[in-house]
């Protein structure tokens, strides 16, 4: 091969010094565009979880128009303090939370179909606790040691202190039923929110306290009412979106926001934790009136 054949050659060669350019532009690129990909991500996630939350809300619209304006208890046990026979739903759920209340349009929140194969059969918690409808799950759940689909433990809560609390004591359910001609402002009265469980255990998060125990209306105990401990029964919202800032909350009338803790009435320390039963706290957003009436 003569002299200009070779030349021709290294031509189209690349140097170390070229290449390791090349690689530098490349790795800067991909610094600045993921975490742009990440905000996208975190964005598209927040879409989904509100796109849920009207899902449920619209679902719960429903069933309090079809159930003589009531709304669901935040769980049915038994059938009334009459018959104490413990209470199956048409799915064959045995003492069914929240969720199996809101199912209009959007389904039920867990697949009955491996559990119920004949007339009659049940199923209750021995035989499973994981969802299966994304409709209740918050693809931005992030809880250490659970992943977002256990009814019990999972993304989302009830306003159940308010809305619908049907724990026993002395004989009576503390706050259930509601009838929505109650609700002043369902506008401004949350029904189900993203949650956090609670503080120390993140478990409990179906059931979504308000800042202050909401005494005005019965209530004697937060989520896990064996905790004599108020701190540790507490179950708060979850900032989880906007950069762990913003709750997505769906209210009364359906519609759904993003709010702070702070708006929601919550108060917090420095380091960021809900203060539970705070005095300083609002329950504003949860009572239905619009008034703090804790």
């Amino acid at each position: 091969m003569g002299e200009a054949g070779r030349d021709e050659k290294k031509k189209f060669g690349f140097t170390l010094v070229e290449l390791l350019v090349v690689i530098s532009i490349i790795a800067l690129l991909m610094g600045i565009l993921l975490p742009a990909l990440g905000r996208a991500r975190k964005t598209a996630y927040s879409v989904v979880c509100k796109s849920n939350l009207r899902g449920i809300a619209l679902a719960a619209c429903v069933y309090v128009s079809e159930n003589n304006n009531k709304f669901p208890p935040y769980r049915m046990s038994t059938y009334s303090l009459s018959n104490p026979e413990i209470y199956v739903n048409k799915y064959g759920r045995k003492k069914p939370r929240w969720p199996w209340f809101f199912e209009y349009g959007i389904g039920p929140v867990i697949n009955p179909k491996p559990y119920v194969k004949n007339p009659g059969d049940t199923f209750g918690d021995s035989d499973t606790l994981i969802m299966t409808n994304d409709f209740f799950m918050c693809p931005s759940f992030n809880r250490a040691g659970f992943d977002g689909k256990d009814i019990r433990n999972g993304s989302y809560g009830y306003n159940y202190q308010y809305l619908g609390n049907r724990r026993i004591t002395d004989g009576s359910y503390r706050n259930y039923p509601i009838k929505l001609a109650r609700i002043e402002r369902p506008g401004e009265t949350v029904l189900v929110a993203d949650s956090r469980g609670i503080e120390d255990e993140g478990i409990h998060g179906y059931t979504l306290d308000p800042p202050k125990l909401a005494e005005s209306v019965g209530a004697v105990s937060f989520a896990r009412h064996s905790n004599p401990t108020f701190q540790k029964q507490h179950s708060p919202a979850d900032a989880r979106h906007n950069g762990e800032k913003k709750v997505n909350v769906s209210f009364v009338d359906s519609h759904v926001e993003a709010l702070t803790r702070e708006e929601l009435g919550y108060i917090c320390d420095e380091n960021g934790n809900v203060v539970a039963n705070h005095p300083d706290g609002s329950n504003c957003l949860w009572s239905g009136t619009g008034r703090d009436e804790k």
